[in-house]
């Protein structure tokens, strides 16, 4: 299916430039296209997260946001009824293709990205996307997914999860980079990597990186089209890995996980770290934790770091580059 709809995509894609190169002097929206595959927990907090950015970003500019979502990416039937109020099965994404794509990353059930039961929806949307779509960002693991589909490149596992807020140096002379500044913070939540070296040797450039924490954003351009690959997690609301480390502790205290996760890096301030602490060492304790008593909000007013105003001026720079390349394409 991906290939045949990909030259009915082409032929689509030429139509509509040609139409707009026709009424280039007007302001028309750009169509973005936004594949969720998120967990049925994450699901509508990452449409509003990504939702709101693109707003942000996109400033008086008009968007057209089209949701998405791929039929074997595993969904409760509560979710799935749902989704047709807002979402399309990704076979409309390919008939109709946007200007801009997001697809979202998902939480790994497997070592391997190639036994994932929505692989070969998610390699064939993401070879779609690297060759036609004028500008593609991808989140988390859909970067690995992407770095091994289209690049041969495969993730590592990591000794424990890396979650936090990290400082990363950034590359002024990337076209992203517009008002950054030379040193930003970003989230991460991953249990694995895609090591720095092997991007760069398959000509991606690394934007947000650092020796000691690794890239956040790394890109590569291919006949004007650029793709986007984020490890970090720019659209994290404030509390989103707090939210991620309660999940996690419940999952230890209910015997799914077997290990107390780590507290998230550089994000809550001294005193919301000896919060949950304590709360570790209630779960270690004989009479234990609940899960239920977890101290969330207590928590919420002690986190430090903030990453808003960076993330929004990201997003501000990828929609004006995106719509660049899209007028360009119908120029």
């Amino acid at each position: 299916m991906v290939i045949a709809a990909q030259f009915e995509s082409i032929a689509l894609h030429n139509r509509r430039s040609a139409n707009r190169a026709a009424h280039n002097g007007e302001r028309w929206p750009l169509r973005i296209g936004f594949v969720n595959n998120m967990p049925d927990a994450a699901f509508e907090d990452t449409y509003h997260q990504f939702a709101a950015l693109i707003r942000a970003g996109s400033g008086e500019a008009a968007v057209d946001l089209r949701c998405y979502y791929i039929p074997t990416v595993p969904r409760s039937a509560a979710v799935l009824n749902a989704t047709p109020a807002r979402y399309r099965d990704v076979e409309w994404l390919y008939r109709d293709p946007p200007d801009a794509l997001v697809i979202t990353g998902t939480e790994p059930r497997s070592s391997d990205l190639a036994d994932e039961p929505y692989w070969d929806d998610l390699s064939g949307l993401l070879r779609w996307a690297e060759a036609l779509v004028p500008s593609t960002l991808l989140s988390c693991l859909a970067s690995h997914a992407a770095a091994l589909a289209i690049d041969g490149i495969k993730r590592s596992p990591l000794p424990a999860k890396h979650t936090g807020v990290f400082q990363q140096q950034v590359d002024r002379t990337h076209p992203l980079a517009r008002d950054l500044g030379t040193l930003v913070a970003f989230p991460h939540s991953r249990l694995n990597e895609i090591p720095a070296e092997a991007l760069t040797a398959c000509r991606y450039q690394l934007m947000v990186a650092s020796p000691r924490t690794g890239w956040t954003v790394a890109t590569r351009e291919t006949e004007g089209r650029l793709l986007i690959l984020l490890q970090g997690h720019p659209e994290y609301s404030a509390s989103a890995l707090l939210k991620e480390y309660r999940r996690d502790v419940r999952r230890y205290l209910d015997g799914s996980s077997q290990s107390y996760p780590t507290i998230p890096q550089n994000y809550l301030d001294r005193a919301g770290t000896a919060l949950l602490k304590a709360y570790h060492t209630r779960g270690e304790s004989p009479l234990g934790a609940s899960g239920e008593d977890f101290p969330f909000q207590a928590a919420v007013d002690h986190i430090q770091t903030q990453w808003d105003h960076t993330s929004r001026q990201l997003f501000v720079n990828w929609l004006a580059d995106a719509r660049l390349r899209t007028a360009l394409v119908a120029s």
